[in-house]
């Protein structure tokens, strides 16, 4: 009997010889060009071959030759998915569905696209519809945990993996995966590292899995086995970009923005049309500055790189919007800011490329809703949101919380909370205090569920700090919506109508700062709490050891970020003139302090001093150790340009001077307002000769520093628990609410 020759072209096709599969194919249509198997084939060849497009345009011309076959279809949406078109891979499978709604393989793959298109319910149920019918398809269950790690339902995903494994034990690799994401999700870096290297281990040696492991260590701040895992992923195929693109973030995290440079020019030489790898390349930005030549060339770079992603920009398909969504949503210009200089315009810039994302992302809710200026008249309190990731133990809690917290019921408090953390003494009193309380971490539903609660004003506490809710804070979700200053940075955003700000720390011409109308709140614009500060105090443990009297500690306990290279010379200076000079110094990770310290050691050196005579590095402390560092403390050394608000007011608590030299911005005027409402303004520099000045003084004379701490005991009731703010709040909320538009 003669072999059939299209048989014996899809063994070979599927033994990967394709030449041979070629001629049998060709042959074949020489004598039936329309013949659907045959053309069925000769896609799949394409397809194998690369040629996505051209495989495409076959397999629906067979199709249409054989209108009721299945496996066309299922194969049609196969290859139209590989090549990321989601929506037309869905009608594929719809259509083989509709001829047979039995077919597994199809239904599966549906509800891959739909997932892909960010329809995650809807893809659940296409996984849910075939574990029915096949309730032992490890597979399936894998993937639809996936689905459920992704909508932050991390012990339903753990359920499916550990069920996946336990049906299918060489599924090992895949369920461990699963299990890392879910860790993930929760933070549970730890876990997660240990699950991923469990599926390694298992065989799951991929790139994709070399990469979350990176991520589990990088968030441990595990910085060289992380980037070992992204170079090794690098390697392998599949990265497409993101390993390289991984490692630059890694790299940026170290302070190697050279390395970062290199490698997100690399990553984007692997995809160039991803908006996403050059979103991310554009904005890999040093956490600490290496010399203050860096900053213009860094910003000129990062406007190019930017003004030429918004120009190309297209959001014209679901995938493009749910790419650039993703992308907007896993990165953020945050370092640009701490460099010493107005970013008003980069912000504008940058706000702008977002509000045009979120206004595909969710085109119902990118128009701004109207005041009807009359709540009173129907009955009900003027509405106010308050959103944040933070209602835990964190500098915004310190910072904001009173204004939920301490306002009154004349108001309606709605309360969005987009973080994890569920913190006794913290949390619960801000649930306590709101009239609805909304814990909410996907943005896709957040976004909606705050439009749905028609509030008057909405305002965001920490805006620019949380890389989830910067596309939502890009839609007007409320009449009037407020940039709180948590972050005290303009949003550029037209989303946003006003900001809210301290009357004391914003100079006179504070305006031109701002995309925003400034509203400013009397005092220091909070109501800081004494009461927990006091607690802390209390329970701060005595000091381990006695300290050098000879020694002057000054305390520098900003965020590295803050300091800045033009201002190393003035710790020297001082060093130089009180040679009993320490600085101590706090730090987030190894490589931001070792950046920091060989910094500092240049500048301390051309001075002909010792570096580490002068310079102590404490890393990440407790409260505690923190409170007793302050406690040991002689000075708090403000920052320059970059105040402190939460370290000032701790500071403050523990009776230390602080030497400040006021900046042109609000965020460099945070010491000077409170300062100020002690009445103490004798530490306040005019200039960097000042600066230096009175550090030296201060170091030198014991006895007035007694005098100073005296004084800020007897004042810092000023500081704290100011009711000025709050009532200013509520009038500013009431105002609006009585506003039509």
């Amino acid at each position: 009997m003669a072999a059939n020759p299209l048989l014996t072209a899809q063994q070979a096709l599927a033994a990967g010889r394709l030449a041979d599969a070629a001629n049998l194919i060709e042959a074949r249509l020489r004598t039936a060009p329309q013949d659907a198997a045959t053309l069925h084939l000769k896609g799949l060849l394409e397809f194998k071959r690369g040629y996505g497009a051209a495989a495409v345009a076959t397999l629906e011309m067979a199709s249409r030759r054989a209108p009721q076959n299945v496996v066309i279809f299922g194969d049609l949406g196969r290859v139209q998915a590989a090549q990321g078109a989601f929506s037309d891979a869905a009608a594929s499978f719809r259509r083989a569905l509709a001829i047979d709604p039995a077919a597994l393989s199809e239904r599966e793959d549906l509800g891959t696209a739909l997932c892909c298109l960010e329809q995650l319910e809807e893809g659940a149920r296409e996984y849910e519809a075939v574990l029915r019918r096949a309730p032992k398809r490890a597979g399936t269950m894998l993937r639809l945990a996936r689905v459920r790690v992704q909508q932050n339902r991390s012990e339903e995903a753990t359920k499916l993996a550990k069920e996946a494994m336990r049906i299918e034990p060489r599924a090992a690799g895949k369920a461990n995966f699963m299990l890392g994401q879910a860790a993930m999700n929760e933070a549970r870096y730890a876990d997660a590292e240990r699950d991923f290297t469990r599926a390694i281990d298992a065989g799951e040696t991929s790139a994709e899995t070399l990469i979350w492991r990176a991520r589990a260590r990088f968030r441990q701040e595990n910085l060289e086995p992380a980037f070992a895992d992204a170079q090794a992923a690098a390697k392998r195929p599949g990265s497409g970009g993101e390993a390289e693109l991984l490692a630059a973030r890694i790299a940026a995290q170290r302070g190697d923005i050279a390395a970062a440079v290199a490698l997100g020019k690399a990553a984007v030489a692997l995809k160039p049309a991803s908006f996403r790898t050059r979103w991310f390349a554009a904005n890999l930005l040093a956490p600490v500055l290496e010399r203050e030549a860096d900053v213009e060339p860094e910003r000129a770079r990062w406007r190019e790189a930017v003004t030429a992603f918004a120009a190309d920009l297209r959001l014209d398909t679901p995938e493009r919007i749910n790419e650039a969504a993703a992308a907007a949503q896993e990165t953020s210009n945050f370092h640009l800011h701490y460099r010493g200089v107005e970013n008003r315009r980069e912000q504008e810039l940058y706000g702008g490329v977002l509000t045009r994302i979120a206004a595909a992302r969710w085109p119902a809710l990118a128009q701004r809703p109207e005041r009807d200026g009359s709540p009173r008249a129907g009955g009900r309190r003027p509405r106010v949101g308050f959103i944040s990731a933070y209602f835990h133990e964190h500098s915004i809690w310190k910072t904001h919380s009173a204004w939920i917290t301490a306002s009154s019921r004349e108001i309606e408090k709605y309360v969005y909370y987009a973080g994890r953390r569920d913190e006794a003494g913290y949390t619960d009193l801000v649930r306590a205090a709101a009239d609805h309380w909304r814990h909410e971490l996907n943005p896709a539903k957040l976004a909606p569920l705050i439009a749905d609660d028609r509030l008057d004003v909405l305002i965001y506490l920490d805006h620019g700090m949380v890389l989830d809710l910067q596309l939502v804070a890009a839609l007007p979700l409320a009449p009037v919506q407020a940039n709180g200053l948590g972050h005290p940075i303009t949003s550029g955003m037209p989303s946003f109508s006003h900001a809210l700000t301290s009357a004391r720390m914003e100079p006179a011409d504070g305006d031109r700062h701002y995309s925003e109308k400034l509203v400013r709140l009397s005092g220091s614009a909070s109501a800081y709490g004494w009461a927990r500060l006091a607690r802390q105090l209390e329970a701060t443990p005595p000091a381990r050891e006695e300290r050098d009297p000879s020694r002057v500690r000054f305390l520098c306990a900003q965020n590295l970020s803050k300091y800045l290279p033009q201002h190393d010379l003035l710790l020297a200076r001082i060093a130089a003139e009180l040679p009993a000079a320490e600085f101590h110094f706090l730090g987030e990770n190894a490589g931001r302090i070792e950046r920091l310290r060989q910094r500092l050691g240049l500048a301390f050196a051309s001075l002909g001093l010792d570096p580490a005579r002068h310079l102590r590095f404490h890393g990440t402390l407790r409260p505690a150790g923190f409170f007793r560092l302050n406690l040991d403390s002689d000075v708090f050394l403000d920052g320059i340009l970059w105040s402190g608000n939460n370290t000032a007011h701790e500071a403050i608590a523990c009776g230390l001077p602080i030497v400040t030299w006021p900046g042109p911005e609000m965020r460099g005027r945070h010491a000077l307002a409170f300062l100020g409402m002690m009445g103490l303004e004798e530490t306040v520099a005019a200039d960097a000769d000042g600066y230096v000045a009175l550090a030296v003084a201060l170091g030198r004379d014991a006895e007035h520093r007694r005098h100073l701490r005296g004084k800020i005991e007897a004042r810092r009731t000023a500081v704290y628990d100011d009711p000025g703010p709050i009532a200013d709040l509520e009038r500013f909320v009431t105002e609006q609410a009585e506003t039509r538009d």
